[in-house]
């Protein structure tokens, strides 16, 4: 499996530049998982009342959800990354946030300035709302994903790390 990580400041454009590269990943046969990093407490996924809710009342740690059309494993306890990757197996696992995770990177921002306060040392693109106004930031290439997304799954393929 190949990973790697999209992160940025709100609104920068990183839900687009991860659903593009899903789209490009899949069209070249791949498949792909996501992990998105959410900074909500009690973010609820259940529905008070019914069984999987129940199951957690009664003091379950990890709750299974099985329906014909797709399935959902829900663990009730914070996880560490590496914990929560042991869990996939797909080509590419693309993780959503994680700024501080030691992986390879696309950076999204909105304008130069969010690109200088932001950039990392394993940042191999950077994309978003900026890709409109630079196509590179200091040797680094700057794509729009909506407008180039062949040429940033390409890098995508170099640059991801194996596990």
């Amino acid at each position: 499996m190949k990973i790697f990580a999209v992160y940025g400041s709100s609104k920068s454009g990183k839900t687009t530049t991860v659903v593009e590269i899903l789209k490009e990943l899949r069209v070249r046969g791949y498949s792909v998982s996501t992990i998105k990093n959410v900074h909500v407490e009690h973010l609820v996924f259940d529905v008070v009342g019914k069984d999987t809710w129940r199951h957690w009342k009664a003091g379950a740690e990890v709750v299974g959800l099985r329906a014909p059309d797709e399935s959902i494993l829900m663990i009730k306890r914070p996880v560490m990354l590496d914990e929560l990757i042991r869990h996939f197996s797909s080509d590419y696992l693309v993780l959503e946030g994680f700024r501080g995770a030691s992986l390879p990177k696309i950076l999204c921002a909105t304008d130069e300035e969010r690109v200088e306060d932001e950039l990392q040392s394993n940042v191999f693109c950077i994309s978003g709302l900026v890709s409109a106004h630079l196509s590179t930031y200091k040797g680094v290439p700057v794509i729009n994903a909506l407008l180039n997304a062949s040429a940033l799954v390409d890098l995508v393929e170099r640059k991801s790390l194996k596990l």
